[in-house]
């Protein structure tokens, strides 16, 4: 799992940003925190997911690229819907990873 330095982060999640991010990692339960992910597959522009989720051994973690973080699933919907508008205004396209990729948030 890899964690961009600037995520994107909702009003509830700056204050304990590191706290959550170490929970998260470790597979300690969180159950209202979701991550805003890119996307593993070329048909997707994000993946919201609910942290709870990678407490499951079998879920495929490795490969994730965490950009973002929202104390509920509301906020982390406003959260996507951020990332998108920016990138959109940005590049004139939706390609949030190459977006990410490029070290403007990263």
């Amino acid at each position: 799992m890899f964690w961009y330095d600037n995520l994107y982060l909702g009003k509830h999640c700056i204050s304990r940003v590191n706290r959550l991010k170490y929970k998260i990692t470790h597979r300690i339960p969180h159950p209202t925190v979701y991550l805003i992910a890119l996307p593993r597959s070329e048909n997707s522009v994000l993946e919201m997911i609910p942290s709870q989720m990678l407490m499951q051994k079998v879920y495929p973690k490795d490969d994730l690229r965490i950009i973002g973080m929202g104390a509920d699933r509301g906020e982390a919907m406003e959260l996507m819907r951020q990332i998108i508008d920016e990138v959109y205004r940005e590049q004139g396209h939706f390609d949030v990873a190459a977006f990410m990729d490029e070290g403007r948030r990263a």
